[in-house]
């Protein structure tokens, strides 16, 4: 089988740093109309999963690639969250165990210590998944993709009329039953990349760029007007039937049109923002882990108030902490084992910063 790669667009990784950025601003509290966020925000995560989904890999391979980025750094980011929690918490081993047991566990009662920690195990098992199905064709792919949509939102509804207590997909362990149902949005980003850019390449990037912010913008006004249900993947939650999902998409594809014109022909012209962008985006991990601990910190420290004052506090100090700490990690011996990537040159000694 022949193995197709995009030629690299530094837009869209910015679109991905921005993504992960997204996950640490819906986790520091709630604001007004933060609905228009959780409409998109996971969704996108994922979407940009599948964007960059390479065809022809064995199933063997895809699971040492997996365990190599993925699962090793969720291992090493468990123990290490443990310490942290023990530490904190040494004065109330009630709660230390507890926190222990559910957050190793995962499920729908994870420790908040393990704020994000699903979704690296749910994208791993998506994408696992994804490569096994590969063999028996696209067709079978969709359905068994939109089979999972179609039973989450069945779980959904048997949870909210009490037919259920909780949802079987999200109470397994480490939430990996979700990935059947999030399969969906790593093939929407696949059919992306195969249907926006080729159109990115050929048109003008003012339209593309214009037609994005319009498409983002008509969605979520739509979103806000209508009062439509948000997604909550974590909980199982794709909200409105159809619609929800739909939003998610069209969201995402304004974005994909606007970052990967307007914002790559500005990275263009600027060498070191191209430097920076890439490695930034290979922070993910960290960022995703850290950051819980970091929220957990403020809110156990008097900064958890809902004031907007509190909540900018929140994802400024979250966000910079984060991301600061990732590169760092990155730039030594650790990156493997924490973010499932190469040592990059030390921080401080490259040019780019």
């Amino acid at each position: 089988m022949s193995t197709t790669r995009v030629p690299r667009n530094i837009g869209i990784d910015l679109l991905r740093v921005f993504s992960i950025m997204m996950v640490v601003v819906g986790h520091a509290g709630a604001f007004p109309n933060d609905e228009l966020l959780t409409m998109w925000r996971m969704p996108l995560f994922f979407m940009l999963s599948g964007f960059f989904f390479t065809s022809g890999r064995t199933l063997k391979v895809e699971f040492i690639r997996r365990w190599d980025t993925l699962i090793i750094p969720y291992l090493a980011w468990s123990v290490i969250i443990s310490i942290w929690l023990i530490v904190s918490m040494w004065d109330r081993t009630d709660l230390i165990l507890e926190h222990l047991h559910s957050g190793w566990a995962g499920g729908s009662g994870q420790s908040i210590f393990w704020m994000a920690a699903w979704f690296i195990t749910t994208l791993a098992g998506a994408t696992l998944l994804r490569r096994f199905l590969e063999r028996f064709g696209t067709t079978v792919v969709w359905l068994v993709a939109v089979a999972g949509l179609v039973t989450t939102y069945v779980f959904s509804a048997m949870v909210d009329n009490g037919t259920l207590e909780t949802h079987p997909l999200v109470d397994t362990p480490l939430r990996l039953g979700l990935a059947w149902p999030v399969i969906f949005y790593l093939l929407v980003g696949e059919l992306l990349r195969k249907l926006v850019m080729p159109i990115v390449r050929k048109y003008s990037s003012h339209v593309l760029a214009i037609s994005g912010l319009a498409l983002v913008s008509a969605a979520l006004f739509v979103t806000w007007r209508f009062d439509i249900s948000a997604h909550y993947i974590q909980s199982g939650d794709f909200g409105a039937p159809g619609l929800t999902p739909l939003i998610a998409i069209a969201v995402t594809i304004g974005f994909i049109l606007l970052f990967a014109t307007w914002i790559n022909d500005l990275l263009q012209k600027f060498p070191a923002a191209q430097a920076t962008v890439s490695r930034l985006v290979r922070t993910g991990t960290p960022v995703v882990f850290f950051h819980g601990l970091v929220l957990v910190w403020l809110y156990q420290h008097d900064y958890g108030d809902d004031t907007l004052y509190q909540f900018f506090l929140r994802v400024v100090v979250s966000i910079v902490l984060s991301f600061v700490i990732a590169l760092l990690i990155n730039s030594t011996p650790a990156a493997r084992l924490l973010s499932g990537a190469p040592q990059e040159p030390k921080l401080f000694r490259d040019r780019t910063f």
